[in-house]
């Protein structure tokens, strides 16, 4: 039987200082990404044990909204096992194989994006109106796949999110706030439908997934086994979730140290 366990990264199994919590010592903390050698993103100790023995007895996918070149700066989950053959980024527009991109599948997904008219060529002009607007500060593109704004938290509201959310929901786009960015998302381009595309390229029979934000919520519905972290956007907007999907009782840091605890008992 193969069991794939798929899991988004950020604020799910790692986190920065600013989301990781205040439960946790910093003696218990481990960095697992550096930026010009800075450490940028943290497991506990316990957490990355339970990792390494996850990701060498079964197989793991990551699926994550970075794009490839942001995803190999987490080197530290890997240092004593192998790197997974697959990994999903750019929140599913392309799945990597052995490190390089799968042509087959981001040309399916280009198409979809010029029949639907989701590419960022289509959306940026439609930001001209929300550049200006005080809760705005930057508007970042990942690469040619989608757009997401950095914003103001303390400005931005959640009538803001919903006025943009119906204005780009009619145009074929999903939204989502993380903190400090506001992804704008096409439909076309999302983790489910990457993440079911690789477990039938492996013939999985078992899929157990986990993340914390509305980009994920359709992938860790359609698993075998889901789990959403308690401070998580899914948790808070996702509404009734079905018996399959549980929420931890931990926030932050200790919220993935408790996912993968529970897939480790999984797979025991």
């Amino acid at each position: 039987m193969t069991i794939l366990f798929a899991s988004d990264l950020d604020r799910t199994l790692i986190y920065s200082k600013n989301s990781r919590g205040q439960e946790v010592s910093t003696e218990d903390f481990v960095a697992v990404e550096w930026v010009d050698e800075k450490p940028t993103a943290f497991m506990t100790n316990k957490g990355l044990q339970l990792f390494q023995h996850i990701a060498s007895s079964t197989t793991f996918l990551p699926v994550t909204t970075r794009t490839a070149e942001q995803y190999n700066r987490i080197t530290g989950l890997y240092h004593t096992v192998e790197k997974p053959k697959y990994a999903v980024v750019s929140n599913g527009a392309v799945i990597l194989e052995d490190g390089e991109p799968l042509a087959e599948w981001s040309d399916k997904v280009i198409a979809q994006m010029q029949q639907n008219r989701t590419s960022i060529e289509h959306v940026l002009p439609q930001l001209d109106a929300y550049i200006k607007n005080k809760f705005v500060l930057n508007v970042m593109q990942a690469e040619s796949w989608f757009v997401y704004l950095i914003i103001d938290e303390h400005v931005f509201s959640v009538e803001d999110f919903e006025n943009l959310s119906q204005i780009f929901y009619q145009q074929g786009f999903s939204l989502s706030h993380q903190g400090r960015k506001v992804y704008i998302m096409p439909t076309c381009i999302n983790k489910s439908a990457a993440l079911q595309f690789v477990a039938e390229r492996i013939a999985a029979n078992t899929v157990i997934a986990a993340g914390d934000s509305m980009l994920d919520f359709d992938m860790v519905l359609s698993a075998t086994h889901g789990f959403i972290p308690s401070h998580g956007e899914a948790n808070h907007k996702g509404g009734h979730l079905p018996p399959h999907v549980s929420i931890t009782t931990q926030t932050g840091v200790l919220a993935g140290e408790e996912i993968l605890k529970k897939v480790n008992d999984y797979l025991l």
